[in-house]
């Protein structure tokens, strides 16, 4: 098919979309079901189900042999079609092409266990797939304060000027949060990679499985033991579902901030048009959509959540039906959101002097000249706190700027305060006004400073190895176990 030109970019948003963004629009558009997504799972259950069959000598090697290859022919022909993906007519579909060989495959077990099974591979799979998003996230936001450790700019509380900070100190405040991310999601993945295969409906069966073998083959951790438990529990994808929400809401969070640091009246950042719409009427626009779209989208992780839990809330403990899952498309805009945010972070620009202008503006120095009274002086921090609040108060009132307050303004304040004059000498109050001077002092750990920073970089730099390390040797668990399927399916 040729492809058509996208009418939607013109504008002040003439550049293509972000590819990021396109492919997060092309898997919210076109949602996969559950059963089609994790059908390969199913497939690879029954894999390793008939060779533990076999090597137990409850099934002959022939017809194991007829089971595997007839199931992987099934595998191509009803992939992708939601009328046929379910179990019985994959099972009907194998004795279809096999003869009555196929129902054999089902000896030992339920669809209960099968479907148990089936969730928690395809959630470990996913987890995993989060995992290396998030990673890659962490990188881009690295690069971003790289270039940034000396942006400096005003630091907010309640969105009014607090302290100065750096751009970089910001950005790495939302990778040490999907640090925690990250350690969330490997802890949920010790507690999904577990395999309730043997369970069958609930109370196990009679015939000499060997579930530690079927459990091998799949490359689970660890037996789901309890064969009740096994077929009832649904906390390991509650528990996706939480750490999808957090994520989704850490970075509607950062969304929110960029949107506001890159509007008319703040301009503290360009966003690159790619990440961005603009107006049918007003030409002068370039809309940040997708920040706002970040935020639609945690909106939807928490519904998410709320519905997985509350269908969960009343449910019997044992295999039922009425229970939500957590779909696809919600893992597919958590990893595509993820996606964007990064793209959006390492291309945005900074507007430096518009940073430093509102540093001049406000009066974010001011804590720093309090802590030089308390400093001179002797005073309590209070005490300090309520003469700077007299200062700010006639400055404010006299059109004086934060870099401008005289010596003398101090010293009347402290007459009011405390009672008697205290004459600051200028050079300590120009170095207690200057916005750099003051980031540059708070260098202790994980503080804004230049200094500091580097050594948060350096540590996080460090982290995203060593995520990327364990997120490498998980996978490389789970293809050494499909590798030992097919060495032992070859033995057929």
């Amino acid at each position: 098919m040729v492809k058509k030109e996208d009418w939607e970019r013109f504008g002040r948003a003439k550049k293509p979309t972000a590819p990021e963004i396109v492919q997060l629009y092309d898997w919210r558009n076109n949602p996969t079901t559950f059963d089609i997504a994790s059908y390969y799972n199913q497939i690879l259950i029954h894999r390793a189900h008939t060779v533990m069959l076999c090597e137990q000598k409850i099934i002959k090697q022939t017809e194991a042999r007829a089971i595997i290859n007839g199931i992987k022919e099934v595998e191509k022909e009803l992939s992708g079609d939601p009328k046929l993906v379910n179990y019985m007519s994959t099972e009907t579909a194998l004795i279809k092409k096999i003869g009555e060989v196929g129902g054999k495959m089902h000896i030992g077990r339920s669809r209960n266990d099968l479907a148990h099974t089936k969730r928690r591979l395809y959630y470990r799979d996913q987890i995993n797939r989060v995992i290396k998003a998030v990673i890659e996230y962490q990188r881009k936001l690295i690069e971003a304060s790289e270039a940034n450790i000396e942006t400096y700019m005003p630091g907010y509380t309640h969105w009014r000027q607090a302290q100065p900070i750096t751009l970089a100190h910001y950005i790495m405040s939302h990778v040490e949060a999907a640090t925690r991310t990250i350690d969330r999601l490997e802890d949920i993945y010790k507690r999904t990679n577990l395999s309730p295969m043997g369970g069958a409906a609930f109370a196990g069966t009679g015939w000499p499985l060997n579930r530690y073998r079927t459990m091998e083959l799949l490359g689970c951790d660890r037996l789901v033991e309890n064969t009740l438990d096994g077929v009832a529990s649904m906390d390991y994808y509650m528990e996706f579902a939480s750490a999808l929400a957090i994520h989704m809401n850490n970075m509607s969070r950062l969304s929110e901030d960029l949107q506001v640091m890159s509007s008319d009246e703040f301009m503290f950042i360009d966003l690159d048009e790619a990440y961005a719409g603009t107006s049918s009427i007003m030409p002068q626009k370039k809309n940040p959509i997708i920040l706002e779209q970040t935020r639609s989208y945690a909106s939807e992780a928490i519904g998410a959540v709320t519905s997985i839990y509350t269908s969960m809330k009343g449910m019997p403990y044992t295999n039922t039906s009425d229970r939500a899952l957590l779909e696809p498309v919600m893992i597919d805009t958590a990893v595509g959101t993820t996606n964007s945010m990064a793209g959006l972070v390492i291309s945005m620009k900074p507007i430096k002097e518009n940073m430093r202008q509102k540093l001049r503006e406000g009066f974010s120095t001011m804590t720093d000249v309090a802590d030089t009274l308390v400093r001179l002086y002797d005073l309590s921090f209070r005490q300090a706190h309520d003469i700077i609040a007299h200062v700010t108060v006639e400055a404010l009132e006299s059109g004086v700027l934060a870099e401008e307050i005289t010596p003398e303004m101090i010293s009347k304040a402290a007459e009011t305060v405390v009672g008697k004059p205290l004459l600051v000498p200028v050079a300590d109050l120009e170095q207690s006004v200057n916005p750099e001077l003051n980031v540059k002092r708070r260098n202790g750990i994980g503080m804004p400073a230049p200094s500091s920073v580097r050594a948060m970089i350096l540590a996080e730099k460090g982290r995203v190895n060593d995520a990327e390390n364990r997120l490498k040797t998980r996978l490389a668990k789970l293809e050494e176990a499909k590798n030992k399927l097919t060495e032992a399916e070859s033995k057929l």
